[in-house]
C-alpha cells in the first residue's frame, strides 16, 4: 500500500482558523481552533504577537514560513508542524493564506491548521511517518522504509525510492515503532530488519547492507551481537 493522499484526508476534516494582523497579532479565531489548542487561554492568543506563543525552535519556522507568505503575496503551501502538548506529539498541517482588505493597504494573513494526529498515530505507537519531500508531504507506512537517519534534531527517512525530511528526532521515533521490525543499529541509524540484505564484519568496523540501495549502514560495536541475535545470526 502506496502513501496516504493528504489532500483527500484534510477534505474531511474541519480546520482550526486564525486571521493575523499586520503586525501578526491575532484578529480572529474559529472554535475549532479553540478545541485544538485548548490548552492555550483565549485571552492569551489575542495578547502580543503570536510568535511569542511558541518555543524558540518553532518560532523561527514559523516566523520563516509568515515571511514567505508576505512577500510572495500568495498562498503557501501546505507545510508539516508538529507540537507536544500533555506529553504527546500533535501533528497539524498548516495553510497560510494572504488577505487583503477593500482598500488594498491593509494586509493580513489566514492560517488554516488541520489536526491529523489521529491518522498519525495511536495512543503510542506511530501508524504513518509524516515526511515531507519539497513542498510535498507523506504519510509513511512503517514497513515502506528501508532506514532512518539522525539529522540533528530531525530525520532522514529512506525508502526504496526516495529520500524524506521528518521534523520528529530519531530517538523519538524509535520510541514509538514496532522494536520487532525496527533496531538502532548506531546511534545514528535505525533500520528495518526485514530490508537488511547482508551484514559484513572486518577487522576496522562492521555495517549492513539493505535491500534497494547501496549504502552501507555502520553498525556500533556495543550493539553488533545484540543486532546478530535479532536478525538470527547468533
Amino acid at each position: 500500500m502506496g502513501t496516504s493522499p493528504i489532500l483527500s484526508i484534510i477534505e474531511n476534516i474541519e480546520p482550526g482558523v486564525v486571521i493575523l494582523n499586520n503586525d501578526l497579532s491575532v484578529s480572529h479565531i474559529n472554535r475549532m481552533f479553540l478545541l485544538m489548542f485548548g490548552h492555550v487561554k483565549p485571552e492569551r492568543l489575542f495578547q502580543g504577537n503570536v510568535l511569542a506563543l511558541h518555543g524558540e525552535e518553532v518560532r523561527g519556522r514559523m516566523a520563516e514560513m509568515l515571511r514567505l507568505t508576505r512577500e510572495s503575496k500568495r498562498q503557501v503551501p501546505l507545510s508539516l508542524k508538529i507540537f507536544r502538548h500533555d506529553g504527546r506529539d500533535c501533528y497539524f498541517l498548516i495553510k497560510l493564506v494572504p488577505l487583503i482588505e477593500k482598500d488594498m493597504t491593509d494586509e493580513k494573513i489566514c492560517a488554516l491548521f488541520y489536526d491529523i494526529t489521529p491518522f498519525i498515530t495511536t495512543e503510542r505507537k506511530l501508524i504513518r511517518i509524516p515526511v515531507t519531500s519539497g513542498d510535498e508531504i507523506h504519510l509513511l507506512q512503517p514497513e515502506e522504509i528501508v532506514y532512518l537517519k539522525a539529522d540533528n534534531i530531525y530525520s532522514q527517512v529512506s525508502t526504496d525510492s526516495a529520500e524524506y525530511h521528518c521534523d520528529l528526532s530519531l530517538g523519538a521515533i524509535e520510541k514509538r515503532l514496532d522494536r520487532e521490525m525496527f533496531y538502532r543499529i548506531h546511534r545514528s541509524y535505525l533500520v528495518n530488519i526485514s530490508k537488511v540484505r547482508k551484514v559484513q564484519r572486518d577487522r576496522s568496523e562492521c555495517s549492513v547492507e539493505v535491500r534497494g540501495t547501496e549504502t552501507r549502514l555502520p553498525i556500533s560495536r556495543s550493539k553488533l551481537q545484540d543486532f546478530l541475535v535479532e536478525i538470527g545470526l547468533k
